[in-house]
């Protein structure tokens, strides 16, 4: 009887542990992280100004089955707080610093806004998006057009 009385502590112990964690979780070994949007833009205003770039980005467990609540870290090397700030990352309508933490939705989505500076400036950088040892990468380039 007390053998039975531990295990159902134990269990309900557990149970709390898992319930108090908040629901996020990092990506499990052998995930992928995909990111799509542009790759590059080429713009050759007069003057520099703003525009937006819009990234999917799909957390999936090793047999391609969508993760939910996966917490995610958004890396840009010229967002803010980058001294360049050519780059602002937001989640939804807020504006964040680089990186950024957000969560996947029911889907294992996050859509990312990152809005850039064009015209005039020619970069180039790599995002990275990060959960646990899981890590995911795209290129976006933004050029004047000018040849230089």
């Amino acid at each position: 009887m007390v053998k039975k009385i531990i295990i159902g502590l134990c269990l309900m112990g557990s149970f709390f542990m898992w319930s108090g964690c908040g629901g996020s979780f990092e990506a499990p070994v052998g995930s992928t992280i995909t990111i799509s949007g542009p790759e590059s833009i080429t713009d050759g205003t007069s003057s520099t100004s703003t525009d937006s770039a819009f990234f999917t980005i799909v957390v999936k467990n090793r047999s391609g089955v969508p993760l939910d609540d996966v917490k995610i870290w958004i890396t840009y090397p010229w967002a803010v707080p980058s001294p360049a700030r050519l780059v602002q990352l937001y989640d939804d309508e807020t504006p964040q610093n680089s990186p950024m933490s957000v969560k996947t939705d029911s889907n294992g989505t996050y859509n990312l806004r990152m809005d850039y500076e064009r015209g005039l400036v020619d970069y180039t950088g790599t995002i990275q998006v990060t959960s646990g040892s899981v890590v995911g990468t795209a290129d976006f380039d933004v050029s004047s057009g000018s040849g230089s």
